[in-house]
């Protein structure tokens, strides 16, 4: 660095415009310049998250899968086929579960009301002794023995879902 009385003397012997000339050189040289700059690639865009299935809303939509339903096969027919009959039919002491009894009796209402009435009231002698799973594997095989479409994905006790999947008519 130079002192403050060299540059005063300089000053006087060369002149404002001299100096500011080799000052505005000096600096000049000294600045630094950033390198090229290299185009960064953008990253590319995140492919956007599937939505998730939409819950079903009917038991036409395939529900219950045919695994699930032949579970509930051997569960009605260990639990309930005593009172209901083998071929769901009925019998002296308990309704049918098939056909027009079936129809008429759930038409309109919603699986959960399927799946509440069995889970509580079911086997009569011990009502809400079976697993969530014995009882929703059941209304499974009742879908099924209705004629209802099996699916890919099996029925949970899950009482919002159930709430939300109407007992529909099957189409002619």
């Amino acid at each position: 660095m130079l002192g403050a009385g060299f540059v005063r003397v300089l000053f006087a012997v060369i002149g404002a415009p001299v100096l500011l000339l080799v000052a505005a050189l000096a600096c000049s040289t000294a600045v630094v310049t950033a390198p090229p700059s290299v185009p960064v690639e953008a990253p590319p865009p995140a492919a956007p998250e599937p939505a998730p299935a939409s819950p079903p809303t009917s038991v036409l939509d395939g529900i219950f899968t045919g695994a699930q339903a032949e579970r509930g096969r051997v569960g009605y027919d260990a639990h309930c086929a005593e009172c209901h009959g083998e071929g769901l039919g009925g019998g002296e002491m308990a309704p049918g579960l098939i056909g027009v009894a079936f129809r008429f009796r759930w038409r309109g209402l919603k699986v959960a009301d399927i799946y509440d009435s069995v889970q509580s009231t079911m086997p009569p002698e011990e009502p809400a002794t079976l697993s969530d799973q014995a009882y929703i594997d059941v209304v499974a095989f009742l879908l099924s023995a209705n004629g209802y479409p099996t699916g890919d994905r099996e029925l949970t006790a899950d009482s919002r879902l159930l709430e939300g999947i109407a007992v529909e008519r099957m189409p002619p």
